[in-house]
């Protein structure tokens, strides 16, 4: 299996635990896609809750692929994706339509498709009182509406609080895309209804969402 691993041009946490995950498993014949990481034109304002660990730290993309032995190219190389089988996504610019491959790119996105579709998937769920979990998909030109190849549910327990929550259903989803092979061969789709996707979630909402949490644990505990 020739796997593309899209990533940026920056140190990023999120592809060394994928890559450390797929080596693991034996995976050898895996190149590098760097694209460059953009910042929002507007400033962010600052979030109450980080629902993700810290992404911006540890290997780039160059000590990587020495560490590993692999090869990398920059995202707008002629015939980039060229005798690879997959594209994982770890981190990515917006793809162009015209270089999206059926069934080819693998995203997993952080909250169940279509239902959390768009940012802050994880806090979107607990404010909106909807189950929480990670969705393994191929991309298309639609925002987080490509075909779905499984779901998966994060458990939710009892002595749980935010941080512990937020770490375990980022662990599923680095999981989901190192086994992404299994998950093709034996998926899980859950039956949702369609939803508009969302935006960053603002202070406000961000509020209401941390005070309702232990109401939602109580809803979803398994």
């Amino acid at each position: 299996m020739r796997i593309g691993i899209l990533t940026y041009n920056k140190p990023h946490k999120k592809t060394q635990d994928v890559i450390k995950g797929l080596h693991d498993l034996g995976y050898r014949k895996i190149k590098l896609i760097i694209s460059k990481f953009k910042k929002f034109k507007k400033k962010q304002k600052s979030c109450l809750f980080n629902h993700r660990p810290f992404q911006f730290v540890g290997l780039n993309y160059d000590e990587l692929s020495k560490y590993y032995g692999y090869k990398y190219c920059d995202f707008n190389s002629k015939g980039v994706f060229r005798n690879l089988d997959v594209a994982l996504i770890c981190g990515s610019t917006i793809i162009n339509e015209k270089m999206i491959k059926k069934k080819f790119i693998i995203n997993c996105h952080s909250g169940l498709i279509p239902l959390i579709r768009g940012l802050d998937a994880f806090k979107w769920a607990i404010l909106q009182n909807q189950p929480l979990g990670n969705t393994l998909h191929y991309i298309d030109e639609r925002v987080d509406l490509g075909k779905i190849i499984s779901h998966k549910i994060t458990p939710i327990y009892k002595s749980d609080n935010l941080n512990i929550l937020s770490n375990r259903h980022y662990n599923n989803e680095i999981k989901m895309l190192i086994n992404f092979e299994k998950y093709i061969k034996k998926s899980k789709i859950l039956n949702l209804n369609l939803l508009e996707p969302n935006m960053r979630m603002p202070s406000n909402l961000e509020k209401k969402m941390i005070k309702k949490f232990n109401n939602y644990k109580m809803r979803f505990i398994k």
